[in-house]
């Protein structure tokens, strides 16, 4: 027989299988930060300066360089796409193991689990493991440390709570100082809130973040070093301190906004946090009788939400760090089989349904009126839920909760399959971009008109010449080839131009200027 600890790790490998690793390369790179993360770790691999990240040649100061570190090597082994998010596919699976073996200490092996399960089939915590950004080496530097530092709940761990600290130091290596401000913000109010806590002892702090700084703070100084005040101008002052109190960047959004968000992040378990309300009033009342651990937990879910709350610049990614932590909530009380299964199993049935219904609506607006793309998506959506209500009706809730597990497969896989192929024509420019490689004659120039997509930067190995806003503005370049999208196609009337190709709503033409 199998040994349970292995049956579950395997579980959890065939789960992330399917939710991380299944056609990773098969979505080209999308949105801003994608193809230019990627292209900075291709440059850092070529150029061997693994201190100063570099787009283009020139420096890139925004963010910490751990995420180029990871990728780097993987552009040996896989193409782009497959490369550029294979270290944070890993780096998701190695957070879930984390909250696996922090449940197996808080609880039993099924309950860190359950905890692992959730957090591999929560869509928002899938999509980011499956991206290239910096958030979920941020992430997973950051669990990997409170893991350990919560281990010391139980008992004194000794040196061993020295390790958290090297990972406390990587997070920051991630993403910079935040890293500390959270795990330090965290501590401080679990430590406030459990007037019972010996934590600060069992914890080491003095010693741990001697080792923080050990580790971070080397390539600080090397980057200074190499690049000056540019550095501290534009790392420390622009997108640290800057995008922290104001909206610099124009990431604006109401106070509230992250609730919606973590509610979106770990569909398709949103109805479930139900199981978490048992007695609202008194167990609010009775918060100092709370267990230690479970304090330690909440206030590693709040306080990540509550910092970023406050900030002038919000975006989804930012609370990325409370998804470890609530999973293994959710995970201790449906171990517990204790809350409210039926207005959960209700409740997760609806929202789902919402979801499954408005899917083709959604690819009919967004996707040229690709509806029919949202039916095997919408299908995978609602199927699995109406399952897991029947299953809990019957009052079996070990069924349902393996069935919404299976609902978080399958809709990846129904993603992958079925989404990404029309989803790629509309967030990435990679088959016009290759297009128009091909087709290019010798000293055309690529130019986009009225338009801008990074994507078609790095598809075209960064040899788009300008972007042009008027007719007039094409005289200069003569003959020329243009991406543009249907409303600057539209604006090339009295041009001379050939249509060469579609993609999505985009356009590839060759103007024909005078000879």
């Amino acid at each position: 027989m199998i040994p349970p600890v292995r049956r579950y790790l395997f579980l959890l490998l065939l789960i992330s299988t399917g939710t991380l690793f299944f056609r990773l390369g098969s979505l080209p790179l999308a949105g801003a930060d994608e193809p230019r993360y990627a292209r900075i770790a291709q440059e850092m691999r070529q150029s061997g300066n693994w201190i100063t990240p570099t787009l283009e040649a020139k420096p890139w100061l925004e963010k910490p360089p751990l995420y180029y570190w990871i990728t780097a090597p993987f552009y040996s082994v896989f193409t782009d796409e497959t490369a550029a998010r294979t270290g944070n596919a890993l780096c998701a699976l190695l957070t879930a193991l984390a909250i696996f073996a922090l449940g197996t200490r808080f609880r039993s092996r099924h309950a860190g689990f359950l905890g692992a399960a959730i957090l591999l089939t929560s869509l928002g915590f899938v999509g980011f493991g499956r991206s290239a950004s910096t958030d979920i080496a941020f992430t997973c530097c950051l669990t990997l440390a409170l893991s350990i530092l919560a281990a010391a709940f139980d008992k004194d761990i000794g040196i061993k709570v020295l390790a958290a600290y090297v990972f406390l130091g990587l997070a920051i290596l991630a993403k910079g100082p935040v890293a500390v401000i959270l795990a330090a913000g965290i501590g401080l109010l679990a430590w406030y809130v459990d007037e019972r806590s010996v934590l600060p002892r069992r914890w080491r702090i003095v010693p741990g973040l001697i080792i923080t700084a050990a580790v971070s703070i080397p390539w600080f100084w090397l980057a200074f070093s190499q690049n000056g005040y540019a550095f501290i101008s534009t790392f420390v002052i622009n997108h640290n301190i800057a995008r922290y109190l104001t909206d610099i960047h124009h990431h604006s959004q109401p106070f509230y906004y992250y609730v919606p968000v973590i509610l979106g992040l770990i569909f398709p378990w949103t109805g479930w946090l139900l199981m978490l309300v048992k007695s609202p009033a008194g167990a609010l009342r009775r918060w100092r009788e709370w267990d230690p651990r479970m304090v330690f937990l909440v206030c590693w879910f709040l306080f990540p939400i509550l910092f970023f709350s406050l900030s002038g610049s919000k975006l989804a990614g930012y609370v990325l760090p409370s998804l470890p932590p609530l999973a293994l909530i959710l995970a201790l009380r449906l171990d517990s089989q204790e809350g409210r299964l039926r207005p959960a199993v209700i409740t997760h049935l609806v929202l789902s349904a919402l979801m499954a219904f408005g899917t083709p609506i959604y690819f009919y607006i967004g996707y040229g009126g690709n509806w029919q793309t949202g039916i095997p998506v919408a299908a995978a959506i609602l199927i699995p839920a109406a399952v897991a209500f029947f299953k809990g009706r019957k009052g079996n809730f070990a069924g349902a909760v393996r069935t919404t597990a299976i609902q978080g497969v399958l809709i990846v896989v129904a993603l992958a399959l079925f989404a990404f192929p029309v989803m790629s024509d509309y967030h990435s420019t990679r088959d016009i971009a290759l297009l128009a490689l091909q087709v290019r004659k010798a000293s055309e120039p690529i130019l986009t008109y009225r338009y801008f997509h990074h994507t078609l930067h790095y598809y075209t190995g960064y040899q788009v010449t300008d972007r042009v806003e008027t007719p007039e503005g094409l005289v200069k370049y003569g003959n020329c080839l243009i991406v543009t999208n249907d409303r600057g196609l539209a604006g090339l009337s009295g041009v001379d131009y050939s249509l060469l190709g579609k993609e999505g709503d985009l356009s590839l033409v060759r103007v024909m200027g005078k000879q």
